[in-house]
């Protein structure tokens, strides 16, 4: 099972998991289509609940939209039209806290969160029972996120896909051709990353401190 797993290997996915970073800003260059083809690759085969996926082949869908896809527009239409709803229905759930004043002040939302991203992905994982599709679509998120890291190819999470809950909305599903309420989704942007471009400054939890064995 992990014969062919060395040393090197160890050290390459440390070296791959302190280097991941959101990126927030993309360059012009677009990545080629067989790199973006690996990174998809890899989230397909992210873990995955298997009572949902059992008997089924179809339990796990990605989506592609490159910038000049006429269905990315249709896509940031939709999202900038769902947006206020779901502002103002979580403000009156908790509040005017800071993630909804952040969900208000957006406009144009796709084009904002995708940051001149040469792609736009999207990623739909099949409800069943247990209902977890949303912790493998995280597994399928981070797979993509480590495999874009190896190769030097920036990643944003477009969460908005997510919180909007896009698998239930009519128009969405047909845009994707999926039926709806069958599958949750999530949503990413592919590219590289802007010429100097700085990620921010991350304050993960100390070992010492946040570790106890027990």
């Amino acid at each position: 099972m992990f014969e062919s797993i060395g040393a090197a290997h160890a050290q390459a996915l440390d070296d791959i998991l302190k280097a991941r970073h959101t990126v927030r800003k993309f360059s012009a260059l677009t990545p080629r289509k067989e790199d973006v083809e690996r990174i998809i690759r890899a989230g397909l085969i992210a873990p995955y609940a298997s009572f949902p996926a059992a008997g089924k082949t179809d339990f796990r869908k990605v989506f592609v939209l490159p910038s000049a896809s006429p269905v990315l527009g249709r896509v940031e239409e939709i999202i900038d039209d769902r947006m206020p709803k779901f502002a103002a229905k979580m403000e009156s759930e908790i509040g005017t806290v800071p993630f909804v004043q952040r969900i208000k002040q957006l406009r144009s939302s796709a084009v904002s969160l995708l940051n001149g991203a040469p792609y736009f992905v999207i990623a739909g994982e099949r409800i069943g029972t247990p209902p977890i599709a949303a912790e493998s679509l995280s597994y399928c998120m981070q797979t993509m996120w480590l495999k874009a890291t190896s190769l030097k190819i920036g990643f944003r999470p477009v969460t908005v896909v997510a919180h909007l809950r896009l698998g239930n909305d009519d128009e969405f599903c047909q845009l994707l051709d999926i039926p709806k309420g069958e599958y949750a989704l999530d949503g990413c942007a592919l590219g590289y990353p802007a010429e100097n471009y700085q990620p921010r400054q991350v304050h993960y939890p100390d070992f010492e401190t946040n570790v106890r064995w027990l």
